[in-house]
């Protein structure tokens, strides 16, 4: 379903309660008054990149949901918990659930000893907590992120993809 612009929803529209914890930050967000007003969806096409939320179980593969996004001039991240579209009479508001993720001090590589550059499309991020959540507009997307974690850790690594190319 072409949402705007080069934004797609890819899959199944499903009203109704999706059961998380973001229900009152994005009725709050929106000012609508229940959460049947809202159509959800899985996975978003954005020009040649697929985006997937967490509630997308099919891809195991790599994770599509660890995204970059603006947020107040600066560049965040986070992990999608779903997307989202109200239809209202007079304008359609689409965008995404956010799970933010703090960036960690830990330093991943100040230069390469060949290149020199500042290693800056890796980032070391924090596990979100899932007690706060982001609303962001569709538009604010800025990049998927491959995410690793490590059991043993509380930091993660975001790093930002050479290209968009998937199969499921």
């Amino acid at each position: 379903m072409h949402l705007k612009n080069e934004f797609f929803a890819v899959g199944a529209l499903k009203k109704g309660t999706p059961g998380a914890p973001f229900e009152d930050d994005l009725l709050l967000h929106l000012g609508v008054e229940s959460i049947e007003c809202i159509t959800f969806f899985k996975r978003l096409q954005f020009g040649d990149a697929i985006f997937h939320s967490q509630m997308y179980k099919r891809a195991s593969r790599r994770n599509n949901f660890t995204i970059a996004y603006s947020q107040g001039g600066c560049t965040s991240y986070g992990q999608i918990e779903v997307f989202f579209l109200v239809d209202e009479t007079s304008r359609m508001t689409c965008g995404a659930v956010i799970a933010p993720m703090s960036m960690s001090s830990e330093v991943l590589c100040e230069s390469h000893d060949i290149l020199g550059n500042v290693v800056n499309h890796i980032v070391p991020l924090h596990h979100p907590k899932k007690n706060r959540f982001d609303i962001i507009p569709l538009e604010d997307i800025i990049d998927v992120c491959f995410y690793i974690k490590f059991s043993d850790s509380e930091v993660g690594y975001a790093a930002h993809f050479p290209n968009h190319l998937e199969k499921d």
